[in-house]
């Protein structure tokens, strides 16, 4: 059983393609419009993720 602060437990079994990453955009496809990296703030610092617990 999982809390409201962590993530459900995926069952890896049931995956029909393994390994393969399916939510990968097409090979060859162009940048997402939604996405505006001109907009980020801090270009190449990953700054989205959850700080770490010391």
């Amino acid at each position: 059983m999982s809390t409201d602060n962590e993530r459900p437990e995926i069952d890896l079994s049931r995956d029909p393609n393994p390994g393969v990453p399916d939510h990968a955009a097409p090979e060859g496809s162009g940048l997402d419009p939604l996405i505006d990296l001109s907009r980020d703030p801090n270009p190449g610092k990953a700054d989205h993720a959850k700080p770490d617990d010391d």
